[in-house]
């Protein structure tokens, strides 16, 4: 198994989407990675944060994302180079991946730096609008998102080794700021060519039975439509990649005797390897657990078929299952195979009109969504 495939990415990207009468911004802030879309392009990068101090030295890399808040000073470093500085000890697991997470500035950092990275690309006066979301169970998280995000401060941002700081004095009302169901960008996403326009079986799907599979990191979200409402919506964090690290620990620590917290086993997925200590002959050795990882996310797929089939009653009345996220992805050959006898059913991946990754889909979802009431 190729470890560095779990590895969240970290890139920017250009592509040319249709422009909406405002500047949309279709974030989606996620427990692994943060990615947003724009009329000129997408960016994703892992969704971490460390405080910078001055005992940390100041040597540029190609792979910094430095965000500095204006009025306070403090400067943070975002995204891969940030997540590899996690040992593991500072940052609890509650705290990285809690639901509860929107007045942490560290959560707040991510989506200012996303919206920053957006707005770089934006040379008119329109205004700056948002489309968002959360997992389906947590919608009424929504008025603390849209607070976090309308409490943005002046701020400024360095990509990579340049030396110029690029500031930002972005004020967002909150009812510029859309929040819908994650697994609904997916859906939008599918239906929704590059140019804006509709595919021919979007009619067919937003009227019929469409169950949406959204398989992130910290929570597998269900959503199901049958005859134009909501038939199913569910949200579960113990069959999500999050899940499938937190064996792959366990596996570690037993067969080699290393304590892995989930926020530093990132950095060894670059490798596959886990460096292991001797104390007592003072050796050292790196040892492959790319075999502990495929274990491990074997057993949670297993799991997931259970309640997969439990939650979604066994797709009954169901035409269409829309395949979505980074877990999705490592997982839809499985998914597939499994429900290969399901003559009735037609296993869609999120990413059939771009061919991105899943973990773009429910972003590109909800930017193509707002383009479409917000055409010019």
């Amino acid at each position: 198994m190729d470890t560095k495939k779990f590895r969240t990415r970290q890139e920017f990207n250009s592509l040319s989407l249709p422009k909406g009468k405002d500047y949309i911004v279709a974030l989606d802030v996620g427990y692994s990675g943060t990615k947003v879309f724009y009329e000129t392009g997408y960016a994703c990068f892992p969704s971490y944060a460390k405080l910078l101090d001055d005992h940390m030295m100041n040597v540029p890399d190609h792979k910094d994302i430095i965000y500095r808040n204006d009025e306070t000073g403090e400067t943070y470093l975002v995204g891969y180079n940030a997540q590899n500085m996690a040992d593991g000890t500072n940052d609890t697991d509650s705290e990285l991946y809690s639901r509860k997470r929107y007045t942490d500035p560290r959560f707040r950092i991510i989506c200012y730096t996303a919206i920053g990275i957006a707005a770089m690309k934006k040379t008119d006066d329109r205004k700056i609008i948002i489309q968002t979301g959360l997992p389906a169970s947590y919608l009424n998280d929504a008025v603390s998102l849209r607070k976090a995000i309308t409490e943005m401060p002046r701020f400024s941002l360095k990509i990579g080794a340049q030396k110029d700081w690029i500031s930002f004095d972005i004020k967002i009302d909150s009812g510029n700021i859309f929040v819908m169901p994650q697994p609904m960008g997916a859906l939008y996403s599918t239906i929704i060519y590059n140019n804006g326009s509709f595919t021919k079986d979007a009619m067919s799907m937003l009227k019929g039975s469409v169950m949406v599979l959204d398989a992130g990191f910290g929570t597998f979200d269900f959503y199901g439509i049958k005859d134009r409402h909501v038939d199913c919506q569910d949200s579960i964090d113990d069959i999500s990649m999050r899940q499938v690290f937190i064996k792959t620990t366990q596996n570690i620590s037993k067969e080699f005797g290393e304590e892995i917290r989930v926020p530093a086993l990132q950095k060894n997925l670059s490798t596959g390897y886990v460096t292991c200590i001797d104390e007592e002959d003072m050796g050292s050795c790196d040892k492959d657990f790319s075999a502990l990882l495929e274990k491990a996310n074997n057993e949670v797929f297993e799991t997931a078929k259970i309640k997969i089939r439990s939650v979604t009653k066994a797709f009954r009345g169901y035409q269409y299952v829309i395949v979505d996220g980074g877990t999705g992805e490592a997982w839809f050959d499985k998914i597939r195979d499994w429900l290969s006898n399901m003559k009735t059913l037609q296993i869609v991946p999120s990413n059939i009109n771009d061919k991105l990754p899943f973990i773009y889909s429910n972003a590109r979802g909800y930017y193509m969504f707002r383009y479409t009431n917000n055409k010019k």
